[in-house]
């Protein structure tokens, strides 16, 4: 079976624009209740109406629904599905969910019943072991599933595809390694948070696991992935925010001259950092306005949890004891003017020093409910570079410099010439010269959204003249970002 190809057939590509991201949000939503639920349960019945209806819906203009991975790209019959900020949680949640089942696509053909679908879903989710993941085409022949088809990768027909792909240099190399493993050390967040709920103690292991990617992009000087810390607003942001310390932490580690050993440790650190806040109710987390005086008392107290949870974990290691008190002092501030207070003399680890640095600066720029906007990289490193400096030790604070740069992924500048770029990621042999996106040319045109021009980084006769405020120009950089 050959994929569906690419084509320049408008009423394909409007279906797959207009309904591309809203299949993969349901599919995502349907295995995310289908790991917590049984298929009987009215949560999962729900999500799988809303998920059929979008599949009838598409069955009212194709003759089947193909939805295919290739080259870190969902395509729906044929055309690629965009990487808008609001879709990115179950783009790449889902992307793992193909890879560790060896799967290429899924294909529904017309008569799906919803029987099927539970079925489907029961047998796709055993299939997460790796012994089982090359049984799938035979298990759901087995449970009479003939709506829906898996594709095997090997069954692609990607040669077309692959072109698409190599005319657009920004998914290849460094940036494209840097995505995926992003990516998945957030699905592997995700998997320690919710194993730590259920048992009351992290899977320490697992933590190393989704560290070590992280140490070697950062060693082999790719610094893409800390571009990516700049994506906030998706709904998996609660997983990522611990990636995002963890790259944080490593990339300034390594500023600092850590050793491979420690950066690897300080990885897992930020990685476990705020577990202690399983500890505090969900609608305390989320709540838009001011904390009363018992909400704060419970916020307050999520560094001494996280410390105890891990505490709990069997035998002793440095890599332990470097997350524990990574979990307890990471908001202590290097003036101990933070919490929790501790009677005796104290001062932040190391380690401790750098998390609470990579944790500050990637909350600060997160979206808040009660913030008509959230702060902008930019806004949030003047912030930590003004007042706020004396909650930081002085060398992290230049660590953090040298890790986002002077203008942080997501940061929208005008050079002198009067070209308006976005930065993309840092470049650490000149902070003020970051890797770019062309928005504007100087000469007041925009290159065309399938080739984008690249600046790598910014070029020795540009400078920046001034910053721009997000509304000045109306630009969706998480989605350039993650593109």
């Amino acid at each position: 079976m050959s994929a569906p190809l690419p084509n320049d057939d408008t009423r394909d590509r409007n279906l797959a624009e207009s309904l591309g991201g809203t299949l993969l949000l349901r599919l995502s939503a349907l295995m995310r209740t289908a790991r917590t639920y049984d298929v009987s349960n009215q949560a999962f019945q729900r999500q799988m109406l809303e998920f059929i209806g979008v599949i009838r819906q598409l069955h009212e203009d194709e003759d089947e629904v193909a939805l295919v991975v290739v080259g870190d790209y969902f395509y729906l019959n044929g055309v690629r599905i965009k990487t808008e900020s609001s879709i990115l949680g179950a783009y790449h949640s889902l992307m793992a969910d193909f890879e560790r089942r060896q799967v290429g696509g899924l294909r529904f053909l017309p008569g799906i019943t919803e029987p099927e679908i539970e079925r489907f879903f029961q047998v796709f989710l055993a299939a997460d072991d790796p012994s089982m993941a090359e049984r799938l085409p035979e298990m759901i022949a087995e449970a009479s599933i003939q709506s829906i088809l898996i594709v095997a990768p090997s069954d692609l027909d990607v040669e077309d595809l692959a072109r698409e792909l190599a005319d657009q240099p920004q998914q290849t190399g460094e940036r494209s390694r840097a995505k995926k493993t992003f990516w998945r050390a957030v699905s592997g967040a995700k998997k320690i948070v919710l194993r730590a709920r259920q048992t009351g103690r992290p899977d320490l292991r697992h933590a190393k696991r989704v560290v070590q990617p992280i140490v070697d992009n950062i060693m082999k000087h790719e610094y893409s992935i800390v571009g990516l810390t700049a994506l906030k607003d998706h709904d998996e942001y609660t997983y990522a925010h611990c990636v995002n310390v963890a790259v944080l932490s490593i990339s300034m580690g390594q500023a600092l001259g850590l050793p491979r050993q420690a950066l690897a440790d300080l990885g897992v650190a930020g990685l476990l950092h705020d577990l202690g806040k399983m500890s505090i109710p969900g609608d305390v987390l989320r709540k838009p306005g001011a904390l009363s005086a018992d909400e704060w008392v419970m916020m307050r107290r999520h560094p001494l949890e996280g410390a105890m949870m891990i505490a709990r974990m069997p035998g002793i290691s440095t890599v332990m004891l470097d997350a524990m008190r990574a979990c307890l002092e990471h908001h202590m501030n290097y003036n101990r003017t933070g919490y929790p207070d501790v009677e005796l003399e104290w001062g932040q680890a190391t380690m401790s020093r750098i998390v609470a640095m990579a944790d500050c600066f990637d909350a600060m720029t997160a979206h808040r409910a009660y913030c008509a906007r959230p702060r902008s990289p930019f806004e949030g490193l003047q912030i930590l570079l003004g007042p706020n400096r004396v909650n930081f030790d002085p060398a992290v604070l230049w660590a953090l410099v040298r890790t986002v740069g002077l203008y942080p992924a997501g940061t929208v500048v005008q050079t002198a010439s009067g070209a308006v770029v976005l930065a993309l990621s840092p470049n650490p042999r000149d902070v003020t010269r970051p890797f770019c996106r062309v928005l504007v040319r100087a000469d007041g045109t925009s290159p065309s959204e399938d080739t984008p021009e690249l600046w790598e980084p910014m070029p020795e006769a540009e400078h920046v003249h001034r910053v721009l405020k997000p509304e000045e120009m109306q630009v969706q950089a998480s989605g350039l970002l993650a593109a």
